[in-house]
């Protein structure tokens, strides 16, 4: 036995060098090989000529023809031309623009002429004129509607300010709104005009209209054309209110007097013949819309006289 694995062992070693990856493993009685891949690869640089047909040709490139050299030169060319027309478009453009704005600005053409001034009630047509007056000569371009209108607004009695402009003949037209006055308040020997707003319109007296004097509020500090200050803002509130209301009943003409002495018992004159006892400040409007309906309807005579007492939000109680 031993002799003859031993034979077997002698004839394995002189076999072919090709099976020498084959080796014998112990697994209970079986043989198993293992047998591992060998690749030629001299074979691997070489390509069939098929598989060299299936690679891609380069691009060769090709020159071009006299009439593709023809057409990129009649392009080019072209794109050449709108270049230089763009070009000079562009400066004739700006050239208008200098020579319009030559004429516009510079030239004695569209001097203003002159000026008008429409909606003025208080202010005079002499007021308006020495403050429109240098804008006569000037170039109707360079003078801004917002310098025309801030000039303006310095006269105090202005609200609003419309400037428009024309060309033939170069002229301005101003259209201007006033602020209305609506009462008196007298301050340090000194009676102001103010509008509802209580804005200061004026502080020379009396302008000869029928208003009401507001007393009983103490002015600390006023500029024409802007609301007065005082440190009294209960009263301040009360006459506000007081005074747009009676503009809107349509009464304030006929009212003499308003009194804010006393902020608990508020006070009017009216034609100086009803004294009107208006209490507090709350509903205060409401009542003095009450006493205009008690005094128009015919429950009063023209020349009733007495006391109307609306303290009492809602009634009107009449003494004579």
């Amino acid at each position: 036995m031993r002799s003859e694995n031993q034979t077997r062992i002698i004839q394995g070693d002189s076999m072919d060098e090709n099976n020498r990856n084959i080796r014998v493993v112990k697994t209970g009685g079986r043989k198993v090989t293992k047998t591992t891949t060998e690749y030629d690869w001299s074979r691997l640089e070489k390509r069939t000529l098929k598989e060299h047909k299936d690679v891609p040709e380069r691009s060769v490139r090709r020159e071009p023809t006299q009439l593709e050299r023809k057409i990129r030169y009649q392009k080019k060319q072209k794109q050449q031309r709108l270049k230089i027309q763009r070009r000079r478009a562009l400066l004739g453009f700006v050239l208008a623009v200098i020579l319009v704005s030559v004429l516009l600005f510079m030239t004695p053409i569209f001097n203003i002429r002159s000026v008008s001034v429409e909606g003025n009630v208080l202010v005079t047509a002499e007021q308006f004129q020495e403050k429109l007056k240098p804008l006569v000569g000037q170039n109707l371009f360079r003078s801004g509607r917002r310098k025309i209108r801030n000039t303006l607004k310095t006269i105090p009695y202005i609200d609003t300010v419309d400037v428009q402009k024309r060309l033939f003949p170069p002229s301005v037209k101003v259209t201007v709104t006033e602020y209305t006055p609506s009462a008196y308040i007298k301050i340090d020997g000194k009676t102001l005009l103010v509008n509802s707003e209580l804005r200061v319109l004026t502080d020379t007296g009396n302008n000869g209209e029928t208003l009401p004097t507001v007393t009983g509020l103490t002015v600390t500090d006023y500029k024409l054309g802007e609301i007065l200050k005082t440190d009294e803002n209960e009263k301040f509130d009360i006459t506000k209110i007081s005074l747009s209301t009676l503009e809107a009943t349509g009464i304030l003409d006929k009212v003499i007097e308003i009194n804010v002495t006393d902020v608990t018992d508020i006070t009017m004159n009216y034609d100086n013949r009803i004294t009107v006892q208006c209490g507090t400040q709350l509903d205060l409007e409401r009542k003095i819309r009450l006493f205009r309906e008690t005094v128009m309807s015919n429950s009063l005579t023209e020349n009733a006289r007495g006391t109307m007492d609306l303290s009492e939000s809602g009634k009107a109680i009449y003494t004579p």
